[in-house]
């Protein structure tokens, strides 16, 4: 199978926490490396929407995580990929 890289990486990956596949542990402490690694292709494969997933799922969702139950984790970081894949849907449309 050919190693995923880029969007398609980290969606999988946010997916995975959400399914509860990764625990908050594996969130908290591999998101930013990952993004960083990831982001380069993300946004030269598309960079309106490297752009916009940097903005839902990091700033407005792992930067306000600090602090939060996991339950209310888990919730924050769902409610910003949904808003990340409405915006992308607009956006396409």
């Amino acid at each position: 199978m050919p190693k995923k890289h880029g969007a398609e990486f980290m969606m999988e990956f946010v997916e995975a926490y959400l399914d509860g596949e990764k625990n908050r542990l594996d969130w908290d402490l591999d998101f930013n490396h990952y993004l960083i690694e990831h982001y380069p292709k993300m946004e030269h494969d598309n960079s309106q929407m490297a752009g916009c997933f940097s903005y839902f799922l990091s700033e407005q969702g792992f930067d306000k995580g600090e602090g939060l139950s996991d339950t209310d984790h888990k919730e924050l970081i769902n409610r910003q990929y949904e808003k990340f894949k409405a915006a992308m849907h607009d956006f396409l449309c």
